[in-house]
């Protein structure tokens, strides 16, 4: 331990920083695993407007970071062998709003069921407040877009914002502070009667 790395380090923080990384450790959240509400009826149709490249190459095939890599069991989806940022880019279902990604619906559909199956709540990268962020936004696109969201999905939905909603990144401040508040007002919405 370095007195002086830390101090470095510390004092350019903002004190919501730092109060807010001590709060997770103190405080650690558990998953809130109630049934989700009814989603909300749509009124007029979605207008995608920015379309991102496709990364699904098969139903467990991806490519992020110009790296290809598969997802074929559970330990695949937090696999240590694995860049972070790799992970964490499986984690966001970017590919749900990709180009031409309704060619890929099968796939879109068979991941998030596997999703949902494994990986628990609360549990690896994917519920990382920022991954779920994406994912959450990603998630009701796809959904704003015609696709159909099975009950499990949906619930899954919902805990996944009710995670978020305790997990905000208030310690890194910026884009993810964005990214978070950005996911809970997509889920606010798409829950609201």
């Amino acid at each position: 331990m370095n007195p002086a790395r830390y101090f470095h380090t510390l004092r350019h923080l903002r004190p919501v920083q730092i109060t807010g990384r001590l709060w997770h450790r103190v405080n650690p959240a558990k998953p809130d695993l109630r049934a989700a509400p009814s989603p909300s009826l749509v009124a007029g149709q979605w207008a995608t407007t920015v379309e991102r490249p496709a990364s699904m190459l098969a139903a467990d095939a991806f490519r992020f970071l110009a790296v290809i890599g598969q997802v074929r069991n559970a330990v695949d989806w937090n696999h240590p062998a694995r860049e972070k940022l790799w992970l964490y880019n499986l984690h966001y279902f970017d590919d749900l709003n990709g180009v031409a990604a309704a060619e890929r619906t099968a796939w879109h559909r068979a991941l998030l069921a596997r999703w949902v199956a494994e990986n628990p709540p609360g549990v690896g990268n994917g519920w990382e407040p920022y991954p779920s962020s994406l994912r959450i936004v990603n998630w009701i696109k796809w959904w704003l877009a015609g696709n159909v969201l099975e009950l499990a999905w949906v619930d899954s939905l919902a805990v996944q914002a009710r995670w978020l909603r305790r997990h905000i990144e208030w310690h890194l401040l910026g884009n993810h502070l964005f990214v978070n508040a950005k996911a809970l007002v997509f889920a606010g919405l798409f829950f609201c009667r």
